[in-house]
């Protein structure tokens, strides 16, 4: 099923999935972690509701799309297009 997925699809999945299970590490050995007080509000909502609903994906987002604009490229270039 995964067979032939481009590399940049496995760098993507590591941030996300490490990112997750990096907080949940915390989380578990940090007692009170997820409610701790960052700027006012529960750590949880900056780290979880800002970062990992909005800047992580709009990264991944950007890596994917540059990588396929670029291995569009590298095709046309190979076929003998402009």
């Amino acid at each position: 099923m995964f067979k032939g997925m481009p590399k940049v699809f496995w760098a993507g999945m590591a941030l996300m999935y490490g990112w997750c299970f990096f907080f949940m590490f915390l989380e578990m050995i940090i007692p009170g972690m997820p409610l701790k007080l960052f700027l006012g509000v529960p750590a949880c909502y900056t780290y979880n509701m800002v970062l990992a609903l909005w800047v992580i994906p709009i990264i991944v987002s950007y890596i994917f799309y540059s990588s396929e604009e670029k291995r569009e490229e590298l095709a046309m270039k190979s076929k003998g297009g402009n």
